[in-house]
């Protein structure tokens, strides 16, 4: 894909991602469950006890705070040693950290209750939207950039975003399936992380061109 058709395809999932997170929060702000909750919460509640419910209830822990803190946080000393590049090793843990704090201030405004607690599995507290679906997107999302940023192989990259896609996804569903979150909670959480996944790595580059403006500015020689 062309820088062109790169530009292209993430401005359009920034306009739908916005668009998503603006309507789920005014549907699920109405105090009425969604007809898509109405119509998804019967398919897993009768799992409590299957081998589904068991992989999930396990799955969900990548996208624990309890996890995704020190991954943050060993990715980002990774990053620095392989490329030198403190401005991202900064970001990684910071982006994690921010991303809690603003999923705990929505789901503040929003004050949805959730179909079930579940203490064990960090199921507790407001739904909306969901915090592991949005953290997921977020730190794991500053993983797949940087690796690939990183990266010169392009089979590599392919197999990155592959995998790194396919966790964000499970870790969001595993939050549905054992009942912790409702489908929207799991969807806004996926909106609200993709754009302030985007944002943050505006932010990277801006602060790139800072740093090379100010730390290596070179005066101009005098003859």
């Amino acid at each position: 894909m062309n820088q062109s058709k790169r530009r292209y395809f993430f401005i359009s999932f920034l306009i739908f991602a916005t668009v998503a997170s603006v309507l789920l929060t005014i549907r699920v702000t109405d105090k009425e469950t969604p007809i898509i909750d109405q119509w998804s919460s019967p398919l897993v509640a009768e799992l409590d006890s299957s081998m589904i419910f068991f992989i999930f209830r396990w799955l969900t822990e990548l996208g624990s705070g309890t996890f995704l803190t020190p991954f943050s946080v060993v990715f980002a000393i990774f990053i620095w040693r392989f490329s030198k590049d403190w401005v991202a090793a900064l970001m990684c843990p910071l982006g994690a950290l921010v991303g809690y704090r603003l999923n705990h201030w929505i789901k503040v405004l929003v004050e949805r209750e959730r179909p079930r607690i579940l203490e064990g599995a960090e199921g507790v507290g407001y739904s909306f939207p969901s915090g592991h679906a949005m953290v997921s997107m977020i730190a794991y999302g500053l993983f797949i950039y940087f690796l690939i940023k990183y990266t010169k192989s392009g089979s590599v990259s392919l197999w990155i975003n592959i995998v790194g896609v396919m966790l964000i996804l499970l870790i969001g569903m595993s939050r549905y399936v054992i009942r912790v979150h409702y489908l929207t909670d799991v969807l806004a959480g996926y909106a609200f992380g993709f754009l302030f996944l985007m944002l943050w790595i505006g932010l990277y580059h801006l602060l790139i061109k800072l740093k090379h403006r100010f730390f290596y500015y070179e005066s101009p020689s005098r003859d």
